[in-house]
């Protein structure tokens, strides 16, 4: 297989991955997100069905573009790296993402602990996993552009360095 394909590829799986990851937390803190406020693409109330299948169906596409840019970039590099390489720095990307998405997940969540409960109302609670849920799903979208960049940047400078004496 070429280093190409397989940097897209394994950047597609790590995507999935991460999608599925991510979602087997939040379908448990909030299943609504994904059976009220999504299509509903599959008969099941389950959090860990719908983490397996909105962590792939909303992850791949994103994988797949990220490893495209990442195989262009590295046939682009005087020095390409091997594909293990570039994979391991997408690896580890992802688990960034993943402490950071569970950290907004978490903080939102704290901080909607805040309001007072004589101001709360009564779907507080409901409210308050779906905010966090949504906010770190969007935070999953930006994050996975910004760790495309690093993981970009990344490869020129490892392949920089391997090409100076």
């Amino acid at each position: 297989m070429k280093p190409a394909v397989r940097i897209v590829f394994g950047s597609t799986l790590l995507a999935c991955a991460l999608g599925v990851a991510m979602d087997l937390v939040t379908a448990n803190v909030a299943v609504e997100y994904f059976t009220v406020h999504h299509p509903k693409v599959v008969e099941s109330q389950s959090p860990w069905v719908m983490a397996m299948v909105w962590g792939i169906g909303a992850s791949w596409w994103a994988g797949l573009i990220g490893g495209v840019i990442l195989a262009v970039v590295n046939s682009r590099l005087r020095h390409p790296l091997d594909s293990r390489r570039v994979l391991r720095m997408v690896a580890i990307s992802c688990g960034v993402l993943w402490v950071l998405m569970m950290l907004v997940l978490v903080g939102v969540y704290g901080i909607g602990g805040l309001v007072p409960e004589a101001q709360r109302r009564p779907t507080f609670e409901s409210d308050r996993r779906l905010m966090a849920v949504a906010l770190a799903h969007l935070t999953e979208y930006v994050l996975a552009a910004c760790a495309t960049l690093v993981v970009a940047i990344r490869m020129l400078v490892v392949s920089r360095r391997t090409a100076t004496p």
